[in-house]
């Protein structure tokens, strides 16, 4: 193109020096001439277009994994011309894509600030480092293109985007699916009497109030009020080499999404939350706050905030399988509370871990998301690897439930209902 505008230029004026030459018309030299020096004006014009201008970057405060957002950059002009023909482009990493093929180009009025809006898409929850952008000046005659590199480094959190996760009304062999699993997770770990009302057809003759039946006379029932899960433990395997898959769609990232699924169904229940995390992670001190705090229960927004933002940081990095963050970070659990671990490997050691918490009381499940049915996992696990796998869960009293991958993304844990005998010499009192 610009190539092209040269050409064009120096054309335009040898046309004119020639027709000058065969009219005698002098005062085509001069228009020729002017013709000439247009690209050196233009030059000056897109040399100064940048001169004294300030430029920063607004990113969201907030992104969300599969929507659509904005960076924002603003051009403050403080002097009393106007500067035409600006670009802004910059880097942007792979899981962040620009809506845009080009960036638009934009003014700067005189001594006002123009903020300019690149739209992109979030594809894939993650923290992401951006350290400068380009400014870019056109000249008038768009011939040459001036550029200054502007440094300003931010971090872009993405968050994973949480499912609605409603129980459905399932029937036949899926009464063991999506439904059963939420119960489990958010059951009640209480029931607590509400008082005595008449019976009335259906209720269960279980809760008959003998002693009010025998003074009226009448058949009356106790009206219980079965409490919300009131504390809600998940444990998220992030073991070194067990993420299977591709892109957004491997095993951790699954995991991931069903971890921040579960924590936003605890928060809509008022539950009490906790995120297990490796140890090890912590070793890391720009993620250190935010993987820590987690590891503390807590209700409400901020909570399920502040394991979201962990969300987005974690990679399978540690060191550490999922037995051993359950022991070291699990500590003591109350009654009634639900302990759920969410790991790809199975991990012989996990359920003599878990073992100790389903003696004492607590509600304990594991989500095995299957790494065969994720690209590139066929052949890592055993089918007798797998069935022992769960064999030990069940005899260690411990729910397990599987998750496989399908087109849709959807998280459709299925409970394991049998397996075969265990063959280890473990013993679970």
């Amino acid at each position: 193109m610009q190539f092209s505008k040269w050409v064009t230029l120096g054309f335009g004026a040898l046309c004119l020096m020639a027709v000058a030459g065969v009219l005698n018309a002098q005062h085509l030299y001069y228009m020729s001439a002017i013709l000439l020096t247009l690209p050196g004006v233009s030059y000056a014009l897109g040399w100064y277009a940048l001169r004294g201008l300030k430029f920063t970057r607004e990113l969201p405060s907030s992104a969300w994994e599969g929507e659509e957002g904005a960076i924002v950059y603003a051009a403050e002009n403080p002097t009393p011309i106007a500067r035409y023909f600006l670009t802004v482009r910059e880097p942007l990493p792979v899981w962040i894509a620009p809506l845009e093929e080009e960036p638009p180009l934009f003014n700067a009025p005189a001594q006002e600030t123009t903020r300019v809006a690149h739209r992109v898409s979030f594809l894939k929850r993650g923290v992401y480092d951006v350290e400068h952008f380009d400014v870019t000046a056109m000249d008038p005659l768009g011939v040459f293109a001036f550029t200054k590199r502007i440094h300003g480094e931010g971090e872009l959190v993405v968050y994973p985007l949480p499912q609605p996760l409603q129980p459905l009304a399932l029937s036949g062999a899926e009464r063991y699916g999506w439904q059963e699993f939420t119960r489990m997770v958010l059951r009640g770990s209480s029931v607590d009497p509400d008082g005595v009302r008449e019976y009335a057809p259906g209720d269960p003759l279980r809760r008959i109030h003998w002693r009010q039946t025998a003074r009226t006379g009448k058949l009356s029932v106790i009206e219980f009020e079965e409490a919300q899960a009131i504390n809600l433990v998940i444990a998220l395997d992030l073991k070194r080499g067990t993420e299977v898959g591709q892109g957004r769609d491997t095993t951790l990232e699954y995991g991931v999404r069903l971890t921040a699924s579960l924590a936003q169904l605890a928060v809509q229940q008022s539950a009490s939350l906790r995120l297990l995390l490796p140890s090890d992670l912590e070793r890391d001190g720009k993620r250190a706050p935010s993987l820590a705090a987690v590891g503390q229960a807590g209700r409400g927004t901020a909570q399920l905030y502040a394991i979201l933002d962990a969300l987005a940081r974690v990679q399978a990095e540690s060191a550490r399988p999922a037995s051993a963050t359950v022991i070291e970070t699990g500590g003591s659990l109350l009654p009634g509370t639900t302990l759920l671990v969410i790991t790809s490997h199975p991990d012989m050691d996990l359920p003599l871990a878990l073992a100790r918490y389903a003696v004492t009381g607590a509600n304990v499940a594991v989500v095995y998301i299957d790494p065969e049915t994720f690209a590139g996992g066929r052949g890592r696990v055993s089918d007798a690897q797998r069935q022992r796998f769960f064999a030990e869960l069940l005899s260690a009293r411990v729910r397990p439930f599987v998750l496989r991958y399908n087109d849709q993304g959807d998280l459709t844990p299925e409970a394991v209902v049998h397996a075969e005998p265990r063959s280890s010499d473990h013993a679970y009192a």
